[in-house]
C-alpha cells in the first residue's frame, strides 16, 4: 500500500456522519460520553479505512451550528471531503456551510454521498439527488461520484468502499526539510504524558526530533508517533499523527498551536493574502471590518486592511492585510477562512501571501502588483518582483524560499532564471540593481575627487552614506571588492579613490619637490619625529603644503589622551608598526607597553602616545595595563 488520503466527511447535523463512519470502518468516532449520549459530534472524530491501494483517513467533522469551529479544524489539510446529506432532508443551512468552508480551503475533490436512503421511496430518493445535483453544479463537486447509501441496513456501502478505492491514490505532497503540524487535539495518557494530534504538513517527522511549540516558541522533544493507534517511528506529510511530547509543560501546549521544526516558523500579526468573499454574503466587506480569522487549528481576531478595493462585494475578490490582535504562527500558502463577528458565520476565506508583512498604503501599485504576482503563482514573476523591491538591500535566499513555499532544490531554477547576484551565499540582488550600484560609487568618488582634488578620497563608511538609499553593507563590500579586483578603485589605507588618482597631481614642480623634502623628513624619523613647526619654520608654503600632506593622508596627527598632543608621524610609518605587532603577538596575545617599546626599540616618549592612537584607530585594544590586537 503506497497511498494515503485524508477525508473529512461534512454535511448538516443528524445527517448520519457518525454513523456512516462506524459503519465502513468499525471506529465509533464520538468517543465522549456527551457525545454518545445526546447522539451528537462535538468534537473531531477519527478513523481510517485499509484499501488495496493505500489508506483513507476519515475525519467526522460536528454538524451542528454551534460546533463549525471544530469542522473547520477538521477540514485543515484534508485532501478532500465526503459530502453527506440526508435523503430525507436534503440540502440544510450547514450543508452549506460546510461546503463552502470545503471549497474556501481549496479542497478540489471528493464523493456525493446521500445517506439515510432507507427512510424515503424512489421518488423522493430522486427529488433529492437532483436537488443536490443542481446544489454541486458549477463547483468541485459537480462531476463527483454520487453514492446512495443506509447505514442502518447496509445499502450502498460497498459501492461507497468501491469509490473510495478508486480515489486512493498516492499524491504529489510537499516534503521539504521543515515540517508543521497544526494541534486539533491536546491531552495527557496515563504512562505516556502529553500527547499532540493534528495532521502533518510539509516534511517529515520523526521520532527523537527537537520541535517548536509556536507561537510561543517553547522547545520539546517527539517521545513517540502513533499513526492509526500503532507506533511509528517516522510521519509522513498528510497522515494523521499523535505525537507524545516531553520536555514541554502541559500549559505551554494547546489546541490552536502548532508544532514545528524549529526556527521554521516566526511568530506573526500581520499577514498579506488574497481573500474570497462568500456570494451568499448578503453585504459588502467594508474597510477596517473585524473578522474572525481561522487558519489551521488557531483563531484570532483580525482586522482586514483592503488594499486594493474600497469595498469587497459579495462574490468577489481582493488583496487583503490582516492586523490580527495576537501573535499566530502560520505559512505563505496556507488556506485561511474569515467568519463575521456577529453573527458567526463564514463570508469568506482565501489564501496567505506573506507572514510578518510590513504595514502597507492602501492602492500602492508596488505593493499590490507584487502581491497579484505572488497570487498568480509563477515562482519566477514573484521572486523578479521581490528583487526589484529590495534593490540594494536585496533578499535572503531563506526569506525567498519560505515566500515561495520551495525546497532549495525547487529553488535553484527558480534563481538561475533571473540570474540575480548572489552577495555571501545567502542573499540575492537583482542584477540590475548590482550593475547601477556599481556605476554610482564610481560616479560618487568621480564627483569627489572633482570636488576635493587634494584630498585622497573617501572612507568606506563614508562612501556608503555618500550613496541614496545606503545599500546592504554585504553588498556594498562585494561591489567594492569587484571594482578593487577589476583595478577601477584601490584602497590607500582604507580610502578609497579612483586608480591612479593623486591628489598631489596639480602641484607645481617646486611645490612637489619641498613637499617630497617633507614628507622624507617625517618617513626618515620613524616613530620619534620632530615637532612639526622645527620642519615648516614660518614659511607659509610650507605650512600649507604640510597642511596638504595632512589632508592626503601622507601624515597622520595622532590621537592621544592629552588634548594638546601635536605629535605627526608618516602614515607608513604607523603602517609598519602595525605589521610589526600583528606579526609579533598575532591575536589574541597579550602584550605589554615595555614588550612594544623593546620591539620598535624606542623609548615611552614615543611608543605611548603611538599605541594610544592605534587604541582609539581600533588597532589595538587595551585591557589594563596590556594589549592585544583587535580581532579580526
Amino acid at each position: 500500500m503506497s497511498g494515503q488520503l485524508t477525508l473529512g466527511v461534512i454535511g448538516h447535523v443528524d445527517h448520519g456522519k457518525t454513523a456512516l463512519v462506524r459503519a465502513l470502518t468499525g471506529i465509533e468516532t464520538d468517543r465522549l460520553r456527551e457525545e454518545q449520549e445526546r447522539g451528537l459530534s462535538i468534537v473531531l472524530g477519527f478513523s481510517w479505512l485499509e484499501t488495496q491501494h493505500g489508506i483513507v483517513d476519515l475525519i467526522d467533522v460536528p454538524g451542528h451550528e454551534d460546533f463549525v469551529r471544530a469542522m473547520i479544524s477538521g477540514a485543515t489539510g484534508v485532501d478532500g471531503v465526503i459530502l453527506l446529506v440526508a435523503a430525507n432532508e436534503g440540502v440544510m443551512p450547514q450543508t452549506r456551510e460546510h461546503f463552502d468552508i470545503a471549497r474556501l480551503l481549496g479542497v478540489d475533490r471528493g464523493i456525493v454521498v446521500i445517506s439515510k436512503a432507507d427512510l424515503v421511496d424512489e421518488a423522493e430518493l430522486e427529488a433529492t439527488i437532483a436537488r443536490i445535483a443542481a446544489f454541486v453544479r458549477g463547483t468541485q463537486l459537480e462531476s463527483a461520484p454520487v453514492v446512495v447509501t443506509s447505514a442502518h441496513n447496509g445499502l450502498g456501502l460497498g459501492e461507497l468502499r468501491a469509490t473510495l478505492e478508486a480515489l486512493t491514490m498516492p499524491l504529489e505532497r510537499p516534503d521539504g526539510r521543515d515540517f508543521y503540524l497544526p494541534l486539533d487535539r491536546v491531552f495527557t495518557m496515563r504512562g505516556f504524558g502529553l500527547v499532540a494530534t493534528g495532521t502533518l504538513r510539509g516534511g517529515r517527522l520523526r521520532s527523537n526530533a527537537r520541535v517548536e511549540i509556536m507561537p510561543g516558541g517553547a522547545p520539546a522533544t517527539v517521545r513517540a508517533l502513533q499513526i492509526h493507534n500503532a507506533g511509528t517511528g517516522e510521519a509522513l506529510p498528510g497522515q494523521r499523527v499523535a505525537v507524545n511530547l516531553r520536555n514541554v509543560k502541559r500549559e505551554d501546549v494547546r489546541r490552536g498551536n502548532t508544532l514545528a521544526s524549529p526556527g521554521f516558523l516566526a511568530p506573526t500579526r500581520r499577514i498579506n493574502a488574497e481573500l474570497d468573499l462568500l456570494g451568499s454574503h448578503d453585504e459588502p466587506l467594508r474597510n477596517s471590518a473585524t473578522v474572525r480569522l481561522l487558519i489551521g487549528t488557531t483563531e484570532a481576531m483580525a482586522r482586514i486592511r483592503l488594499l486594493d478595493q474600497r469595498t469587497l462585494e459579495p462574490g468577489g475578490t481582493a488583496l487583503v492585510q490582516l492586523r490580527c490582535d495576537r501573535e499566530i504562527a502560520t505559512h505563505a500558502g496556507e488556506r485561511f477562512l474569515i467568519r463575521s463577528y456577529s453573527p458567526m458565520r463564514t463570508i469568506g476565506g482565501g489564501r496567505i501571501l506573506e507572514v510578518n508583512a510590513r504595514r502597507h498604503r492602501r492602492f500602492d501599485e508596488s505593493v499590490t502588483s507584487r502581491l497579484r504576482a505572488t497570487a498568480g503563482g509563477d515562482p519566477v514573476a514573484i521572486l523578479a518582483k521581490l528583487l526589484s523591491e529590495a534593490g540594494t538591500q536585496g533578499v535572503a535566499i531563506d526569506e525567498i524560499g519560505e515566500r515561495l513555499g520551495l525546497t532549495d532544490e525547487g529553488l535553484e531554477p527558480v534563481v538561475h532564471a533571473l540570474d540575480p547576484v548572489t552577495v555571501d551565499d545567502d542573499r540575492l540582488v537583482e542584477r540590475a540593481a548590482f550593475d547601477a550600484l556599481t556605476q554610482r560609487l564610481v560616479a560618487e568618488l568621480e564627483a569627489y575627487h572633482r570636488a576635493n582634488p587634494r584630498q585622497r578620497g573617501l572612507t568606506a563608511g563614508s562612501l556608503r552614506s555618500a550613496l541614496d538609499d545606503a545599500p546592504a553593507e554585504d553588498i556594498f563590500r562585494q561591489v567594492v571588492g569587484g571594482l578593487t579586483a577589476a583595478g577601477t578603485i584601490e584602497s590607500d589605507r582604507g580610502v578609497l579613490r579612483i586608480a591612479g588618482f593623486d591628489p598631489l597631481a596639480g602641484l607645481s614642480d617646486r611645490e612637489r619637490r619641498v613637499s617630497g623634502e617633507i614628507e622624507r623628513t617625517f618617513l626618515d624619523t620613524g616613530i620619534q619625529p620632530p615637532p612639526p613647526m622645527s620642519v615648516i619654520g614660518g614659511d607659509r608654503g610650507k605650512r600649507k603644503l604640510f597642511q596638504l600632506l595632512l589632508d592626503s593622508g601622507q601624515l597622520v596627527r595622532l590621537r592621544t589622551y592629552e588634548r594638546g598632543s601635536n605629535i605627526v608621524v608618516h602614515a607608513a610609518v604607523l603602517e609598519d608598526v602595525e605589521r610589526q605587532l600583528r606579526a609579533q603577538y598575532p591575536y589574541p596575545e597579550k602584550f605589554a607597553l615595555s614588550e612594544v617599546r623593546d620591539l620598535l626599540d624606542s623609548t615611552r616618549k614615543y611608543v605611548v602616545p603611538v599605541m594610544e592612537h592605534l587604541d582609539a584607530a581600533g588597532v589595538t585594544v587595551r585591557l589594563g595595563n596590556l594589549r592585544r590586537l583587535r580581532e579580526p
